[in-house]
């Protein structure tokens, strides 16, 4: 008599797991832009436009950087694009972005019904709304501004890759937003490592 053979008991947990399908394996390759416009970016010559720009438009809430990021790339402005978001004062979000995109950005927030508010400058004192600057001269309010503005730049200049930070350092001391003695100093820190140049873009600035 031939021995009988008995497979295993079929539970819910081997049944589940049978029909689970393999996972789309994402690619680990750093730096790989995810349009063609980013790809195209990269065999086109430089532009004469360089520099930076920080846009300021209204906003009701305060709310998370990366939720910020998320929605105005449901707008239309894709993150990778947008290289810092800030809040200088209640009711107001800034974003950080390559003069080149300035425009398109301008008319995407326009055909979303979103005005940008005028010339305003992120050293002005009068961003500065804590109390605890209240009694101070409008000198030192000054000072107190450029360098909360100065702290913010170096930060962003932190997160980006090695070969676009030096660039947009040197275009950060044409608008005078940092000194070349700032530059000098983030540029000799032991902290400005290459493990950094890779970090990731879409980081928020504190």
């Amino acid at each position: 008599m031939s021995a009988s053979i008995h497979a295993p008991p079929t539970t819910y947990a081997s049944r589940a797991a049978a029909n689970v399908l393999p996972r789309p394996r994402r690619s680990t390759i750093s730096g790989v832009p995810r349009n063609k416009d980013a790809i195209a970016r990269r065999f086109q010559l430089p532009s004469d436009n360089q520099g930076l720009t920080y846009l300021y438009m209204p906003c009701r809430l305060r709310r998370h950087y990366s939720e910020t990021r998320k929605t105005l790339s449901r707008l239309g402005l894709p993150s990778p694009r947008v290289l810092d978001v800030c809040y200088p004062v209640n009711g107001m979000v800034g974003i950080l972005a390559h003069n080149d995109y300035v425009e398109e950005a301008t008319m995407t927030l326009s055909e979303n019904g979103i005005s940008l508010f005028g010339d305003c400058d992120p050293n002005d004192p009068i961003l500065l709304k804590d109390p605890k600057f209240d009694s101070d001269t409008e000198e030192v309010r000054k000072q107190t501004a450029i360098m909360i503005h100065q702290t913010r730049l170096l930060k962003v200049l932190q997160r980006l890759r090695s070969p676009i930070r030096l660039a947009e350092a040197r275009s950060f001391i044409a608008q005078d937003w940092i000194t070349q003695a700032d530059h000098d100093t983030f540029f000799a820190s032991s902290s400005v490592t290459e493990s950094n140049s890779f970090s990731n873009p879409k980081r928020d600035t504190e």
